[in-house]
């Protein structure tokens, strides 16, 4: 029997649907928008993404694979990336002898500082206008739903 004929979505399901559908287009809008802000710097969204993980302290991959919610091969391409450019090192792990961590260059340090500026910039461009309090609610609403999944 045909899955759509024997199950129904309540009303709360289908406006559940169309934020996870919504959200996918989102997510892809932003990456092409984060690859536009950074693409003469020599970065991707996802190289930023992870530059962005280690901006605070020196992570291993794992950690940031975690953090990010990334799968470990795609940190690990990146890291790798990230280190042919001279943006990140390895340092040794105190709490792991074959997990090094994963830290920010000099040059990484600057190149993220520049990517922070563009970022900020680009925030109060497309935010403005927008109510404070609606985009409040719209994270709320995702860290709600993320807890749930």
């Amino acid at each position: 029997m045909n899955a759509k004929k024997q199950l129904s979505r309540t009303p709360g399901a289908e406006s559940f649907t169309r934020l996870i559908l919504e959200t996918f287009r989102f997510n892809g809008r932003l990456l092409a928008a984060g690859d536009r802000l950074v693409k003469d710097l020599g970065l991707t969204s996802a190289l930023w993404q992870v530059l962005g993980a280690i901006d605070d302290a020196p992570l291993p991959m794992a950690q940031i694979a975690r953090n990010m919610g990334l799968a470990r091969q795609s940190v690990r391409r990146s890291v790798h990336l990230l280190q042919d450019r001279g943006f990140i090192c390895f340092q040794d792990n105190p709490n792991h002898q074959r997990a090094k961590l994963v830290m920010l260059t000099p040059k990484g340090r600057d190149v993220l500082d520049q990517v922070t500026m563009r970022q900020i910039e680009w925030a109060n461009t497309v935010s403005g206008g927008l109510n404070e309090e609606t985009l409040e609610r719209g994270v709320q609403l995702m860290k709600t739903i993320g807890g749930r999944l």
